[in-house]
């Protein structure tokens, strides 16, 4: 099997199966000699902030000399980030390998159902569930991706995984692992609604489903009440430890484009990471490495400042370049776009210049209410110093430039020059040319609304700094 071949393999499953279910992966598992029962786990679900605090922990626990594993969704320019061994991304063999383990145990349960069905007797007890008709028993794209990096992990023998939820966390895909070493809740918004529910009590409660009896520590970032009591109350009925960073414990010493200098708790640290809201991403992954160390890890403070000071992620007001000022964030919602221009209010004062903003979204993502902080923030900057280019992401579920470019003037007033680009070939940088003319060593380029765009304007962007004359 090629790479190519089982990128092709994976993305034939469908994306989603109707009502959601662990018992299809559970099974999938045992067919696979259930490698994540040889690992132990950093479990991670939230809104936002989960790539950012799995970039973080993981760097800190190569810093203290562990063998990491580390499983995100999605990625932003290499299906194979999804992976990583010590930093390092699944090697095409490897991930050709595993996927044919995952299809052959695939191909076994399906073959050992139909046959449970008529009454033989299989290798495994087949759940009920999956007998009667009620769950599909094809997996999903998520659950066989997720079963690849359990056995990559295992393979490498791994010391400590982080592990992302892909969507939620009761039914994720990754749920179902043995209890934690820690449970990390990060920040709880509105997203995915006609999933996890419509309010963010409600998404909390899915998320808090990686809650388990049997792990003694739960970090939860600092939420809205409501949100706090939905995760205190799963903490109390799973006999769990919970641990919230406190904002008067954190000090910004310097904040820049090249990253923030801190202090949590009296101890100094620093990150290249330059959204403000690191901040509290950082204070709470300090917070988790506490919670490590209490059950048996030995993470010194002198790894903990040195992993986060080595962190980057991509496509999380990742900053290209100083001169023009060049930001690449993947925000996307309501709560993700209110971050990313609280972090713009701090690093303007090192802009002198224009500001020119690429901004594309999915129709999905509620575009109007995910834009409401966006509009505000340019309520507080001059009209003449910022202008707007819409786009269309490579995505089916994109909306379209032109009903971008009128949905932000009919929100603007008309305040803000905007302009809408045919992206029909929108690898191609001369798309964008027009658009970056103009744009001078004090300017600034931010472009936002989608991981999907982000990926694209990450090498556009770049292509053009690298030709900035």
């Amino acid at each position: 099997m090629t790479y190519v071949n089982a990128l092709k393999k994976i993305h034939s499953f469908p994306r989603t199966s109707g009502a959601p279910t662990l018992e299809r992966m559970r099974l999938l598992c045992k067919y696979l000699g259930e490698p994540q029962k040889r690992l132990k786990f950093v479990h991670i679900a939230g809104t936002n902030g989960k790539g950012s605090s799995a970039a973080m922990l993981d760097s800190v626990l190569r810093s203290a000399g562990y063998r990491t594993g580390r499983y995100i969704s999605p990625y932003i320019l290499d299906f194979r980030e999804r992976m990583t061994v010590d930093g390092e991304m699944i090697s095409h063999a490897e991930l050709c390998e595993h996927t044919e383990a995952v299809l052959s145990a695939v191909r076994k349960m399906q073959n050992d159902i139909e046959e449970a069905k008529s009454g033989e007797l299989v290798s495994h007890n087949i759940p009920k569930v999956l007998l009667d008709g009620s769950f599909s028993s094809t997996p999903v794209q998520f659950e066989i991706v997720t079963a690849i990096g359990f056995l990559y992990f295992a393979a490498h023998r791994c010391d400590a995984v982080v592990l992302e939820c892909g969507l939620g966390g009761r039914f994720d895909a990754t749920n179902v692992i043995d209890p934690p070493m820690v449970a990390l809740i990060m920040s709880i918004g509105l997203d995915h609604t006609e999933l996890l529910g419509d309010t963010e009590e409600k998404i909390a409660a899915e998320k808090c489903g990686i809650i388990k009896r049997g792990t003694t520590e739960v970090i939860s970032y600092p939420q809205s009440p409501d949100v706090m009591r939905v995760i205190s109350e799963s903490c109390i009925n799973s006999g769990c430890r919970i641990s919230v960073p406190q904002r008067s414990e954190i000090r910004l010493n310097k904040a820049s484009l090249g990253g923030l200098d801190f202090s949590y708790k009296g101890k100094d640290y620093k990150t290249a990471l330059a959204a403000s809201y690191q901040l509290l991403n950082a204070s709470t992954v300090i917070e988790t490495v506490e919670a490590l160390n209490r059950v048996g890890m030995d993470i010194s403070y002198e790894a903990l400042k040195s992993g986060l000071a080595r962190t980057v992620f991509p496509a999380r007001f990742e900053v290209l370049g100083a001169s023009p000022a060049v930001i690449v964030d993947g925000a996307h919602n309501e709560s993700g776009i209110s971050a990313l221009c609280d972090s713009l209010s701090i690093v303007s004062r090192y802009l002198s210049g224009r500001i020119v903003f690429f901004v594309g979204m999915l129709t999905d993502k509620a575009p109007e209410k995910a834009l409401a902080p966006f509009v505000s923030f340019l309520g507080t900057q001059s009209a003449d110093l910022c202008s707007i280019v819409t786009l269309t992401p490579d995505n089916p579920r994109a909306m379209d430039a032109d009903e971008l470019k009128n949905l932000l003037t009919d929100m603007t007033g008309g305040r803000i020059k905007i302009k809408s680009c045919d992206t029909t070939e929108k690898k191609k940088l001369s798309h964008l040319r027009p658009f970056l003319e103009d744009v001078g060593e004090e300017d600034a380029v931010v472009s936002f609304g989608s991981l999907y765009l982000a990926a694209e304007m990450r090498v556009l962007l770049s292509d053009f700094l690298d030709s900035y004359k």
